[in-house]
């Protein structure tokens, strides 16, 4: 037996405990593999006495058993990159997922040994989504960080889609989407959608979906990240990060950290959450060779947004778009929650005075429907005082006006998708404001474009 050789004596879920004989210990991150079976791969995470190393699998530990030879594969957690990664799927190693040839490229560690300084860059330039309701109430610029929080079914997938499509479209730069925990399904289902729409010459996609060992889900978004890295040091241009989704990214950690027997910490949530989403969230940045845009899908569990998971992804947000199942069951989509999502770039120094008036005019028309829903449900709006009533009727047609049929969904839709300019949307919904349209039927304002495809 070499010094580089150990033996498996424990598997716990993805946990595995290796007994390493003689020599130095693998360092922390080193990728360890079985002689017997090539294919079950573990990453050193902590050490024990005597000799023993704990692992995470990041593979499946089918045919894995006791007593199976380990050795060390000479490299840490790594992801082979090149520029042929656009247009492909791969896992967390870079291991082609599309059935095509394997990709040619050098190894990246995903955990960095240094924190390199890097110069941001400062300056701010606003990203038109072409979604009417993002751009309204939640615009962003690029460089930052955007969240999509939701429970489940009410459209954070095809939302993120749709935003992949969008901006894609724009040709602003490269895409790197991370699935994580998601359903394989979906997967598939991207990867198609991005071909028919044009756009996965530009995206390079990273899977570790719900059915990998919780290792892997917890690696893939780092292996993701560096891609990122990689294509903003090397190409200069700016990049689209897409997560689906960040919340498993939390649970795969949970799971770790359950399985490794260590005490959690609130709801069962392992102590060392922060730190694991600062370790991706906080190389998610821009710097003077180009700029990362992040768009992240977060599963609310139980539609809790005081779940402490939830909570701590919102610290590393610029904008936040909460969607909603009780503005969904109305069949808005996409079920946008204007009062409880928020932006820091919706300020007048960055999007002008216009823009600001109109999106803080329309949000306390929504905040008094909303107050007044209450009343209507119960007695009815014959009931409401005429200024009332007028406000009701104008909420109801902008929040009509504020869907569209969206380019993913086309198989399902009456019509084509749209991509609507912010200045259409403003103008609109200042016409919907001074009453233009108090007289017009609601339900022609019903995923629609602009406020002139409305046929009086």
């Amino acid at each position: 037996m070499t010094e580089t050789t150990g033996t498996i004596i424990s598997i716990q879920g993805g946990v595995v405990k290796i007994r390493w004989e003689g020599g130095a210990l693998p360092p922390i991150h080193e990728i360890l593999e079985t002689i017997d079976n090539p294919h079950a791969i573990f990453e050193v995470v902590e050490y024990e006495p005597r000799g023993i190393v704990r692992t995470i699998a990041v593979s499946t530990l089918a045919s894995v058993e006791r007593a199976s030879l380990v050795r060390d594969s000479g490299h840490t957690a790594s992801v082979t990159l090149s520029p042929g990664i656009l247009g492909r799927m791969f896992d967390m190693f870079g291991n082609p997922l599309d059935g095509k040839e394997e990709l040619q490229g050098s190894l990246y560690p995903i955990f960095p040994k240094t924190v390199r300084s890097v110069a941001l860059k400062r300056k701010k330039s606003l990203v038109e989504t072409g979604i009417k309701v993002i751009d309204l109430f939640t615009p962003f610029c690029q460089g930052d960080k955007i969240g999509l929080f939701g429970g489940a079914g009410v459209g954070k997938t095809v939302l993120i889609t749709e935003l992949m499509h969008n901006i894609a479209k724009k040709q602003l730069g490269y895409s790197v989407f991370a699935g994580i925990g998601e359903r394989i399904r979906e997967g598939n289902d991207l990867y198609l959608s991005l071909a028919a729409l044009g756009v996965l010459d530009g995206t390079a996609l990273y899977f570790g979906e719900m059915d990998k060992s919780p290792g892997a889900r917890a690696r893939v978004g780092l292996a993701a990240v560096t891609a990122v890295e990689y294509l903003r040091e090397t190409t200069g241009k700016a990049i689209l990060f897409f997560i689906d989704n960040v919340y498993r990214y939390a649970m795969a950690g949970m799971e770790l950290s359950a399985m490794a027997g260590k005490v959690p910490a609130e709801l069962g949530y392992q102590a060392t959450l922060e730190r694991e989403l600062a370790e991706l969230e906080e190389r998610i940045v821009a710097t003077t060779k180009g700029s990362v845009t992040s768009v992240q899908a977060v599963y609310v569990p139980a539609d809790d947004l005081t779940d402490p998971a939830v909570v701590a992804i919102f610290s590393h947000l610029d904008a936040s778009i909460v969607l909603s199942r009780a503005v969904a069951e109305k069949g808005i989509y996409p079920a946008f929650d204007v009062l409880r999502s928020t932006s820091l770039s919706l300020d007048r120094d960055i999007v002008g005075e216009r823009h600001f008036r109109v999106a803080t005019e329309v949000k306390k028309l929504f905040q008094s429907y909303e107050d007044l829903s209450h009343i209507i449900a119960i007695l009815g709006i014959d009931e409401l005082s005429r200024q009332d009533r007028l406000t009701a009727k104008r909420a109801e047609r902008l929040q009509r006006f504020l869907t569209q049929p969206l380019f993913v969904t086309q198989s399902y839709n009456t019509g084509e998708g749209v991509a609507v300019p912010l200045e259409q949307t403003l103008k609109g919904c200042e016409r919907i404001l001074n009453g233009e349209f108090d007289d017009v039927d609601v339900e022609k304002f019903y995923m629609v474009g602009s406020i002139d495809d409305i046929h009086l």
